[in-house]
């Protein structure tokens, strides 16, 4: 069984919130994370942040890697009512509008111009910088949860990627046991055949052709280069560094091998190893895509 590191694998999935209260104004921060090719980020902050969005970007960048991720922080405005006004200019216009299209005099105008966006308006918030660098302090730790829910989601995949691995592992030692007797088989069934037809033959040129023949069947090479990838996945694994991307190349190269030994198979019990590694192969590309 490969031995594969618990800690080292992350999922791109994540997610974490927490709200909280600064100065009266509520914050509500919102993190988001699935998988992507790429780092792909989506960042909404309020304006008194704006300042600080290329320091944001570097500490996802830094933490997070990569997936399409996206980080909401709103606001709930000042906590004290008297701070809200209603944009009543905006209202106006939205009454307007809305009787452009349905004059009736039974629709309730009003509520639902009160329902759009920019209908309310509050007082701009303001933070000193000892709040501001609270506020960041608490983003930055809404980041720090994302990347633990990637660590716990990533054990799960850790642990059904060993399980498949493991099994394919196992197809090719059942491969390599059945290989010698197959070979065998093969020559034994080509002889009796030309026996049946009782041709005289030249014994050397025979023996010739019953090598160039048989090289058609050999697998050796295959199994050698099967075992030195999932060897090689395995110390991949391991890395401290995210090793998504490089676990596909690999599977790449495992998918090629076990498809030549499907194809130079002509043995339905070899073949039924070839299909079962297929399927664990799939499997593993699946939670591949997933993985950081």
């Amino acid at each position: 069984m490969l031995n594969i590191s618990v800690e080292m694998i992350k999922s791109m999935t994540g997610y974490a919130s927490e709200s909280f209260v600064i100065n009266t104004t509520k914050f509500l921060v919102e993190i988001k994370s699935v998988n992507s090719k790429h780092l792909d980020l989506s960042i909404r902050i309020p304006q008194i942040l704006k300042s600080f969005e290329n320091n944001l970007r570097k500490k996802l960048t830094d933490k997070l890697h990569r997936g399409k991720i996206e980080i909401n922080v709103s606001t709930e405005g000042k906590l004290n009512k008297e701070n809200v006004s209603i944009n009543k200019e905006i209202v106006k216009k939205y009454i307007k509008e809305l009787k452009k299209i349905d004059d009736s005099q039974d629709v309730n105008y009003l509520k639902i111009a009160m329902g759009l966006p920019n209908t309310y308006e509050s007082k701009s918030v303001e933070l000193n910088n000892k709040q501001t660098k609270s506020l960041l302090n608490k983003i930055y730790s809404v980041i720090i949860k994302v990347d633990t829910f990637r660590k716990k989601e990533g054990l799960a995949t850790e642990r059904d990627i060993k399980d498949k691995v493991s099994k394919i592992k196992n197809s090719l030692n059942q491969i390599k046991k059945i290989e010698k007797e197959r070979i065998l088989k093969k020559r034994k069934k080509l002889i009796t055949e030309l026996d049946k037809i009782k041709l005289e033959i030249d014994n050397n040129r025979f023996e010739q052709e019953m090598i160039y023949y048989m090289e058609k069947f050999d697998i050796n090479e295959e199994i050698i280069r099967l075992k030195s990838h999932l060897i090689l996945f395995n110390e991949s694994i391991k890395s401290k560094d995210p090793i998504g991307k490089k676990l596909g190349f690999i599977c790449q190269e495992i998918g090629r091998e076990i498809n030549t030994l499907g194809s130079k198979a002509n043995d339905a019990v070899l073949q039924k190893h070839v299909i079962e590694m297929k399927e664990n192969l799939e499997k593993i590309k699946e939670n591949i895509l997933n993985i950081l």
